[in-house]
């Protein structure tokens, strides 16, 4: 990783080159990666890697370029490029120029030592008894681990420096029965600890196993349980659809003309926090704003999209800090969504179901209408008939038609559990059982 001393170091360089207004990201970091297929580790890879974008600014014309070399004349080349991009450009009306405060951020909050210092390998060794119960179970195991850091650091002339630094964790497995069976897990976390490779493994192998030679059932509307992999799909589509400032302000959001207004059902809180355990996000967006952690529902009533900059001065409101990188055709959106979860398990909606369907994780989610958020999407790797309180047989795939606000306002419960889900930027979901949820075949 690099340290705080190191990217002032870079970033006064880089700074110190160019004659116009000047602003630099850091990102990257290192990443060792495991790939799994047919009951082994097939690929194991260590990446690491670092990109300083380099922004220029000539009045209100915005040029950027980037270089992973950062010093000399890569450095040169990147600022000479980004400047005379900046002079081609037309002017952009909208643009607020580089922030003008003297001051630093520096966050390390959710950057997990133990997670960099452990043994990799001590990790892939539990996988080796894994591999042997697959092989006599006759099952195969596909998947991926990883772990690494990462750092996004911003500075310019005018004093302002931002860094953020994360450990960031995460392990899927996918397993496939030679009679069609299907199973799926998957963990997030900024902690290689939290991470359980066999119950992962036990998750997956018996949702595999019960998926086998799985029957066909008529579209309609089902009670169906959605694990949080599924839950991810909908908040991801919600907070890039519904919630951005820029939808909102042009009213092509679902939320446009919805303040104050009661949306979702008493049971829905969702709001966009960086700062809490399963979000870990930067404290600071891209214009290096400070951040503010968002009610953006509450008990179903909507109370504010994200902003940046342009959009607040727009609609006169507050800048909440959601800004993403210049220049962005989406405008701010919120990258640390949390649904608030209830009372329940998966275990005790199961239970309490006479008749339904349990639905491990969606694929191939696409918005058949943004304005509306109405999508369509297809079930994967583990889909249940539930029959009076328990799982009873796999079922084949099914296509969904479905719009969020119909889906939010049917929620009976959700779990007390939340799990950490990459999304756009890293999501807090738990799972929830829905009432009348609608397949289409």
């Amino acid at each position: 990783m690099i340290s705080v001393e190191n990217t002032k170091e870079v970033f006064k360089e880089t700074l110190s080159k160019s004659e116009n207004p000047t602003q630099v990201i850091l990102s990257g970091g290192k990443q060792q990666l495991a790939r799994i297929g047919k009951n082994t580790v097939y690929q194991n890879m260590l990446n690491k890697e670092y990109t300083l974008k380099v922004q220029v600014a000539d009045y209100k014309k915005v040029g950027n370029a980037s270089t992973n070399r950062f010093y000399g004349e890569d450095v040169e080349k990147a600022i000479h490029n980004a400047t005379f991009i900046a002079r081609h450009q037309a002017q952009d009306p909208d643009w607020e120029g580089f922030l003008n405060v003297d001051d630093e951020i520096v966050d390390d909050k959710f950057y997990c030592k133990d997670t960099m210092d452990s043994c990799f390998e001590e990790k892939l060794e539990e996988l080796n008894e894994i591999f042997i119960d697959a092989k006599q179970k006759n099952v195969e195991i596909a998947g991926a681990f990883s772990h690494g850091d990462s750092i996004s650091a911003i500075g310019n002339q005018n004093g302002m420096f931002r860094y953020h630094v994360n450990t960031d964790c995460d392990f899927t497995f996918s397993i496939m029965t030679p009679n069609g069976g299907t199973g799926w897990s998957e963990f997030h976390s900024h902690r290689l600890a939290d991470i359980n490779p066999k119950e992962l493994y036990r998750v997956s192998l018996e949702k595999a196993l019960l998926s086998e030679n799985p029957i066909e059932i008529d579209g309609g509307e089902y009670t169906v349980i959605l694990e949080p992999p599924a839950v991810q799909s909908l908040l991801f589509f919600l907070g890039y659809a519904g919630f951005g400032g820029l939808g909102v302000q042009e009213k092509r959001s679902f939320f446009s003309e919805k303040f104050g207004e009661k949306v979702f059902g008493d049971n829905i809180s969702i709001s966009d926090n960086f700062a809490f355990d399963q979000s870990f996000g930067a404290p600071f967006d891209y214009d290096g704003i400070r951040k503010s952690s968002l009610n953006i529902m509450d008990k179903g009533v909507f109370n504010t999209p994200v902003f940046d900059r342009v959009t607040a001065r727009k609609m006169n409101k507050v800048d909440t800090g959601h800004a993403l990188p210049y220049p962005s055709r989406s405008g701010p959106l919120p990258l640390n969504l949390c649904l608030s979860g209830g009372e329940s398990s998966v275990d005790e909606m199961v239970k309490s179901t006479k008749k339904g369907i349990l639905v491990t994780r969606f694929f191939y989610d696409n918005l058949i209408d943004p304005g509306q958020l109405t999508l369509t999407g297809m079930t994967r790797d583990g889909t249940f008939l539930i029959e009076d309180g328990k799982l009873v047989s796999g079922i084949k795939n099914m296509r969904y038609n479905e719009s969020l606000p119909r889906i939010f306002n049917s929620i009976i419960a959700l779990s007390k559990q939340c799990w950490s889900l990459r999304g756009f930027g890293r999501l807090s979901v738990p799972a929830i059982k829905v009432e009348g949820f609608s397949f289409s075949s």
